[in-house]
């Protein structure tokens, strides 16, 4: 019988019953130990955190193809619905498509644009100070 987890084509660490990873990660360097993770596991990976699966992502291709917005559609629904139905439409509650989710996008975008290049310098940084065999 198929899996019916849509998540099994992804590798995962071994999982423990009811906390499945929760305990297995080292809560005094997670980001090491994420690091870790992905040299084992490959560029994509997800972790069981008691029932609710997180995918964690790594490799500049993998992370380059994900940050495409134009492959992305932000959707306003749940709570988010109700409050556009008494604060009207801005950055949160506006659909992509209309022109006051532009502007506040627009605005932040100027300073957080250029992520890729300060992930790339902070990413360096920190593999300088931390391993110098990086």
């Amino acid at each position: 019988m198929a899996s019916t987890n849509r998540l099994s084509p992804i590798p995962h660490p071994p999982t423990k019953p009811v906390v499945g990873n929760m305990l297995s990660l080292d809560s005094s360097a997670p980001t090491q130990n994420l690091a870790r993770l992905a040299r084992e596991l490959g560029p994509i990976f997800w972790l069981d955190m008691m029932g609710t699966p997180l995918v964690v992502v790594s490799g500049h291709e993998l992370v380059d193809e994900l940050s495409d917005e134009k492959r992305f559609d932000k959707a306003v629904k749940g709570s988010l619905r109700r409050v556009r139905a008494v604060a009207g439409d801005g950055l949160f509650t506006a659909h992509t498509n209309e022109p006051n989710w532009s502007k506040a996008h627009n605005i932040l975008m100027q300073p957080f644009g250029n992520r890729e290049k300060i992930i790339t310098r902070s990413s360096s940084r920190w593999c300088v100070r931390s391993r110098p065999s990086c």
